[in-house]
């Protein structure tokens, strides 16, 4: 589980999602875009992450994230269900990649330079 990873799901009309960094960065939750809970790095086995839903009362439901033979597994627990969150790509559209990191311009002022002394 190197890489990052979100999973994301809709329940009882809120936007749930759960963004798993690096194992130094940690496990976020966040539900309607704020976020709820926070776990720092990830320990060996299953990590637990307990939060509530912005309701009247507010309802309790817990995360767990496992990683299962290198990749990354999350499930929903609430009111005595699981839902399973399907993994999501970290862009916006599934057909185009993530945009790739603009070159560093120090390589090109150099090259200016060196030009410029011919």
């Amino acid at each position: 589980m190197t890489h990052s990873h979100r999973f994301h799901l809709d329940q009882d009309g809120h936007s749930i999602s759960v963004q798993v960094g690096r194992p130094s960065d940690g496990i976020e939750v966040l539900v309607d875009g704020k976020v709820v809970a926070y776990r720092k790095g990830r320990p060996k086995g299953a990590a637990v992450l307990e939060a509530e839903l912005p309701e009247e009362p507010p309802r309790p439901f817990r995360v767990v994230v496992e990683d299962m033979s290198g990749e990354p597994f999350c499930v929903m627990e609430s009111s005595g269900s699981r839902f399973l969150m399907p993994q999501v790509p970290l862009w916006s559209s599934p057909d185009e990649p993530p945009a790739q990191p603009k070159p560093s311009p120090r390589p090109l002022r150099r090259l200016r330079r060196i030009l410029r002394r011919l």
